[in-house]
């Protein structure tokens, strides 16, 4: 699946806490890529003292289109799009354009893409927090631009996504490299979510469970930024935790037609498989990890005096029905 280019999140607080932005991505874009990021976070313990980075989770699998090259590799250029669109320019029009590339030949890349996520902590708020995301590419030979085997392309579209592309073997083009993704300040962040509200309940119900002091929200949580433009033209932020063991956590079994019994070990399960305490009232507000179902179910046995779950958690219950949300 293709992601989409990652905007850095720049923040007020930059200037007074922490290097540059630029500075940041220039010195990142250097480093060569290491087992366990060793090179990435003695960096950033020297370019940012104040802060001490910990990575937390890696999400693979996902593409970028690359460049434009020649047959013998050599680079034409970085943006596909551009290239063809100056080209279609130089040629006059479409069909003299595929003349001209039917003579060269090039060949599209790709970078396959890995983003690794770090946190750094300034409180023992939730959101007083860093995020740091690094994203790790390797450009890879992805196919040709032209297809002799596929029907004649009838426009730009059918170049940059033909529905029968001619395939490469993907060989690696040189090293992996890592470039800064995004940069987030929880908290200022917080202040222009779309869903803040819905944030610092969940914040606050974090910060009332027993375990809250014994266990680093991170170490559980990230966040992914979904930013879209609304029906009036306003640019909008939406923060949705995610957990960091939702791969996992998916697929904990449940049976909410167990007695009593089955339903508190199941709850005692899942709690033990997050690594914290309540992780099943978390799970079901955020990620849909666990069946919303769920709530009705604890809600009908704490009315027949079925203590198996704490009374902060019968309360988040209570509030939770009669006012739903989830992230």
């Amino acid at each position: 699946m293709q992601n989409t280019e990652s905007a850095v999140l720049q923040t007020n607080s930059l200037k007074n806490f922490g290097p540059g932005i630029d500075y940041l991505a220039r010195g990142i874009a250097r480093l060569q890529p290491r087992p366990h990021h060793t090179t990435l976070l003695t960096y950033l313990n020297t370019c940012w003292p104040e802060a001490s980075f910990k990575h937390r989770l890696t999400r693979s699998g996902w593409f970028r289109t690359g460049g434009i090259r020649h047959q013998d590799g050599t680079l034409l250029s970085q943006d596909m799009q551009q290239w063809l669109e100056r080209s279609l320019r130089q040629s006059g029009d479409f069909e003299q354009l595929l003349i001209d590339l039917e003579s060269l030949q090039p060949l599209v890349t790709r970078y396959n893409g890995a983003t690794h996520f770090f946190t750094a902590s300034y409180g023992h708020a939730p959101e007083a927090c860093w995020q740091l995301e690094v994203e790790e590419l390797q450009e890879v030979m992805d196919r040709q631009l032209l297809n002799s085997t596929a029907e004649p392309p009838q426009d730009l579209a059918d170049l940059t996504d033909p529905l029968h592309p001619a395939k490469l073997d993907g060989q690696p083009l040189g090293f992996p490299v890592y470039r800064l993704g995004c940069l987030i300040n929880l908290h200022l962040a917080l202040e222009t979510a779309v869903n803040a509200p819905s944030l610092r309940r969940f914040f606050s119900e974090w910060n009332e469970g027993p375990g809250s002091g014994l266990t680093d929200f991170h170490r559980h949580w990230f966040f992914q930024r979904h930013q879209s433009r609304n029906r009036y033209g306003v640019d909008e932020l939406r923060l949705q935790p995610h957990a960091i063991k939702a791969n996992m956590l998916k697929t904990h079994p449940w049976n909410l037609h167990d007695d009593v019994t089955g339903i508190a070990a199941q709850l005692r399960s899942f709690d033990k498989a997050a690594g914290f305490f309540g992780a099943w009232y978390f799970g079901m507000v955020a990620g849909n990890l666990v069946p919303r179902e769920l709530a009705e179910r604890l809600q009908d046995d704490w009315l027949k005096d079925y203590r198996y779950i704490s009374e902060r958690q019968a309360e988040w219950i209570r509030n939770w029905l009669h006012k739903p949300y989830t992230l």
